[in-house]
């Protein structure tokens, strides 16, 4: 058995938002057979207004796992009702789908709550995953904010789903970063970069072709709206699974090597193609031409 292969459902949001069991069947249909939920709103009491039973239902019916789910807006109040919903509906995960750390003292203190709400899903049978982009890798104190977030979290109760494409559009070297991390690390998140695009790539450099981009410099801390400020302007910049320039199989084959990741997610912020279900359709047969995973 190879790296689980499973989508990440914002990639379908567009499509979730007015049917979200269709956009779940479809997913299920072109041959998906796990899926990451997007957009849980954890101030909030259901999922696209649709109780856990009633996702897990059709989940059942569609012959698809749901493994978790993006949990935004999440706190020590709302921490324990949002575990309830997510093992209802049978995950196993919980994915932090972007933070700020926008001083050391804020930092401190969301170490503090990652590990207490890692230990409060272990209770649940959850596991507490965070899904990194570029910030990150920003110099805080003489280190960046990744290697901070490591040391001041439980490797046990906290965990990366590792996204490659921004990673490596944050000039980080995932090969690199995959043998120093090789524990805390437990799934990848992998988007593909178009050819004809990669005058952008550089993200600190990407205030050079947008000025809605300024605010984004390496040597200034991300405040927590300059990612969704340029997200409109970003649209070109995504591709499907092997269409792009992101060398996707030594990725997987050090995972393997590795051996800590259980799932390989497709997530595609924004794509060219007519639907997003054409996209993901795409992706997957690309995906079933790479060695190691299981699709």
């Amino acid at each position: 058995m190879g790296i689980k292969v499973g989508l990440q459902g914002y990639t379908v949001r567009e499509y979730m938002r007015f049917d979200p069991l269709g956009a779940l069947r479809k997913t299920a249909g072109i041959g998906y057979r796990y899926i990451e939920l997007p957009n849980y709103d954890a101030s909030g009491s259901a999922y696209y207004g649709l109780s856990a039973e009633e996702w897990k239902k059709e989940a059942d019916a569609a012959n698809i796992s749901i493994i978790g789910g993006y949990v935004t807006n999440l706190t020590e109040e709302n921490l324990e009702k949002t575990c309830t919903f997510f093992q209802k509906l049978g995950c196993s995960r919980l994915v932090i789908p972007i933070d700020y750390f926008p001083s050391r003292k804020i930092l401190d203190e969301k170490c503090r709550f990652y590990n207490k709400a890692g230990n409060l899903c272990q209770k649940y049978g959850l596991s507490l995953y965070y899904e990194n982009h570029y910030h990150e890798f920003q110099q805080m104190d003489g280190q960046t904010i990744m290697s901070l977030l490591l040391s001041q979290t439980d490797p046990e109760l906290f965990h990366l789903s590792l996204n490659t494409y921004w990673l490596m559009r944050g000039l980080v070297d995932p090969y690199a970063f995959f043998r120093k991390y090789p524990d805390r690390i437990g799934s990848i998140v992998q988007e593909d970069y178009p050819l004809d695009q990669i005058d952008k790539f550089n993200m600190w450099n990407f205030k050079n072709h947008h000025p809605i981009a300024e605010n984004i410099q390496y040597d200034k801390l991300l405040q927590g709206n300059e990612i969704q400020n340029i997200h409109p302007v970003q649209c070109e910049l995504f591709t499907e699974i092997g269409e792009g320039i992101l060398k996707l199989q030594p990725i997987i084959d050090l995972a393997a090597e590795i051996g800590n990741v259980s799932y390989v997610l497709l997530k595609q912020d924004f794509t060219r193609r007519p639907t997003e279900f054409e996209s993901i359709e795409i992706s997957l047969k690309n995906y079933r031409k790479i060695r190691g995973v299981d699709c």
